[in-house]
């Protein structure tokens, strides 16, 4: 009878921590390791945030001497997690072991950075800046690698909008040309930074909006998108300004809200306030589409259905529009 193959038993952390292949540079950071993990044959090793650099600078003395790659996560949609929001990863590379680890540290946004350690963590810190927001204390010029100064947010941010955000080129055409983003010199940075394009804009694509709203304006307006009707964004929650942007309150309550307001504020109310941006705008977009007669369309609000598509239809009424 064959012999049937059993997993070999997971290592514990100490006896992972004592593997060949990291036990000396472990003995030298102490307890700067605090944790550790083994996945798929891969090591990795928690590190306690604020000892980072001397931590990989172990590690690059016992042979981990490629940064191959330095990355954020944002771990604040992650199910039952209760530790810091982000969590930053180091993935290095020893030649002279062929052989990958990675080390790991958690943080609530501000981190060493690890330039003096390997000068490549420098854009590798940069774009995780970037992207995340992550800071990296002692970077030499930490700014913007990839989007431009200015621009709003961190885009692998998980409270970032999954619809994106108007990025300025349909607000700004004379700086902005359709379809991109800033030219070199437009924002008064160097022009030989790595994030300004010196050549001539292509148009590679058109904002949603921008583009159902140029569909308005030529009688060709496209159906809205039903898959999104059910979506309710981030961004669905009263404010100062708009204090009916709840998608539980009943319409009544909304529109009595709005009632002093002006016709995009009572349009606005009558919307059913999701942001599921299945009309190609979020509500308050749509909204002053309408009163600005940008969308002449007032059928496309999906999820409020009848209700608001009949109420739409009174009020531009009443408006005389």
């Amino acid at each position: 009878m064959a012999e049937t193959a059993t997993a070999s038993p997971a290592r514990t952390a100490d006896e992972i921590k004592r593997d060949p292949l990291v036990a000396a540079a472990v003995a030298r950071s102490g307890e700067a390791i605090t944790g550790a993990k083994e996945f798929a044959g891969e090591i990795t090793l928690n590190v306690a945030a604020d000892r980072i650099r001397e931590v990989a600078a172990a590690f690059k003395e016992d042979g981990f001497s490629y940064l191959v790659d330095l990355t954020g996560v944002d771990y604040s949609k992650y199910p039952g997690w209760t530790g810091a929001r982000y969590g930053v990863a180091y993935m290095l590379y020893s030649f002279r072991k062929n052989a990958r680890i990675r080390l790991k540290v958690f943080s609530d946004g501000v981190v060493p950075s690890v330039t003096s350690v390997w000068k490549t963590a420098n854009w590798h810190e940069r774009e995780t800046f970037d992207m995340m927001g992550i800071r990296f204390d002692g970077h030499p010029n930490l700014e913007r690698i990839l989007m431009w100064e200015g621009f709003n947010g961190h885009p692998l941010r998980k409270d970032f909008p999954v619809r994106g955000i108007d990025t300025g080129a349909r607000i700004y055409p004379e700086v902005f040309p359709e379809g991109g983003g800033p030219k070199a010199g437009s924002t008064g940075k160097d022009v030989k930074d790595v994030n300004m394009y010196k050549g001539e804009w292509k148009h590679y694509g058109t904002w949603p909006a921008a583009s159902i709203s140029a569909r308005a304006k030529a009688g060709t307006q496209q159906p809205p998108a039903p898959e999104l009707a059910s979506q309710v964004a981030e961004t669905a929650k009263p404010t100062e300004e708009a204090p009916w942007h709840d998608p539980e309150m009943p319409m009544p309550q909304r529109l009595d809200l709005a009632k002093t307001g002006s016709l995009k504020d009572k349009l606005f109310a009558a919307m059913a306030q999701t942001d599921c941006t299945a009309c190609g705008w979020d509500c308050e977009g749509y909204a002053a589409a309408l009163a600005t007669g940008e969308s002449k369309d007032p059928t496309l609000c999906v999820p409020g259905e009848a209700e608001t598509e009949m109420k739409l239809k009174e009020l531009l009424a009443a408006a005389g529009t």
